[in-house]
Parts: structure tokens; C-alpha cells; sequence
């Protein structure tokens, strides 16, 4: 089973889960396995990964996003007889977003929208569904690529309805940008570009 480098931020972003990329602030150490043993239908505090800070390339600059003082995320986690893994995400989160280039400073922004991982039996296929509130940014060309298809802005914030991306992946383990990134579903309103919340935040 092909296993991911991070915990990641699965309200935050599905994409950087996909990409497996690092946070800025746990890369010294080894992350906590993922996806989880299955917890017996129990909800569980989120490992503490999950609130590391991540610095984007975005906007022009360099955004960095940090937890918020609202950190009250809990999942669940079953597998299933035939392998397959569902990972359930529930519970209040804000962050803060600080743009590098001009000081730009979104105050405890709410992602609480709940989201749900379902993982294949080999670990090579991932859908992450996010309802809003939520934020999302690509990690990679393939991301990107299907984001801009379905015509989002390239970092964005949605306040309602569900976006669910599926990824595929290489058996190499040393693949790290998946093979295709499919979005399955988008039903998402209030569509806000980050970059745009950032120049109004920067103006005030």
C-alpha cells in the first residue's frame, strides 16, 4: 500500500495531501501514519501535525497559514473488509493566512466545512470530499491543471456546497505528483479568490 509523507490538512486542503507535501514546522520529524487504523467508530483528536503552519507560493508572494485559536478537529476512521479506508473529519478550525510581500493578514478565517478521505485498498487512488467552509490550493501542475479547468481561482475559499477531487497515483514510491486529478464533484457557492482577500485585508 502506497502510504503518504504527512498527515496533511484534510479541511484545509485536500491537494496537499495528494502531493504529499511537507509543513513547514514537522519536517524533522517523522509523521504520524496515514491513513489511520481504523478507531471502532470513535471519534478522535486529530494528531497534532494537523495545526503545523504551511508556507504556499501564491498570490505573487509567499502566503503562509497558520492555525487559528479555534483548533477543535476530531476523525474517525474505518476500514473496510476489502481494504478500503474511510477517514471522517468533523469539529471548528480557523486559520490565519499572512501574505510575505506586503504584510496582507486574513484573522481567524473559518474552515470548519466537515470532510471525508476514502482511501483504495492499495493507496494508489485517494478522493477527498470538502464541504465549506473550506480553502484549497494546488500543489502540483496536475492539481492545478484541474482546478483551472473547472474554473477556479488558483488559491480559493468556498463558504457552502461540496468539491470532491480524485487522484490516482504511480506504484513507484518515489512518484510524488499523482498520474491524473479528477474533479468528481462541485457543488460549491460563495467561491472567494484568497489572492482578492488579501488585497482587500491589505487595504484596510
Amino acid at each position: 500500500m502506497k502510504t503518504q509523507t504527512k498527515v496533511c490538512l484534510p479541511l484545509l486542503t485536500t491537494l496537499c495531501l495528494l502531493a504529499g507535501s511537507a509543513s513547514v514546522g514537522a519536517q524533522e520529524e517523522e509523521p504520524a501514519p496515514w491513513p489511520p487504523e481504523d478507531t471502532g467508530g470513535e471519534y478522535l483528536p486529530v494528531p497534532e501535525d494537523y495545526y503545523e503552519p504551511w508556507s504556499i507560493k501564491a498570490c505573487g508572494s509567499t502566503v503562509t497559514m497558520a492555525s487559528g485559536d479555534v483548533r477543535e478537529v476530531h476523525y474517525k476512521s474505518r476500514v473496510k473488509d476489502d481494504g478500503r479506508t474511510k477517514v471522517k473529519f468533523r469539529g471548528d478550525y480557523t486559520v490565519d493566512l499572512t501574505r510575505a510581500s506586503d504584510g496582507a493578514f486574513i484573522d481567524e478565517l473559518d474552515i470548519s466545512g466537515p470532510g471525508t478521505q476514502r482511501f483504495s485498498a492499495d493507496g494508489l487512488t485517494i478522493e477527498d470530499s470538502l464541504k465549506g467552509a473550506s480553502i484549497i490550493f494546488p500543489q502540483g501542475d496536475m492539481d492545478a491543471k484541474a482546478l483551472a479547468a473547472a474554473g477556479f481561482p488558483e488559491f480559493f475559499y468556498y463558504e457552502r456546497g461540496t468539491l470532491a477531487i480524485k487522484a490516482r497515483f504511480s506504484e513507484d514510491p518515489a512518484a510524488v505528483e499523482p498520474l491524473s486529478v479528477e474533479i468528481t464533484t462541485n457543488t460549491t457557492t460563495n467561491v472567494r479568490d484568497v489572492c482578492e482577500m488579501l488585497d482587500e485585508a491589505g487595504r484596510r
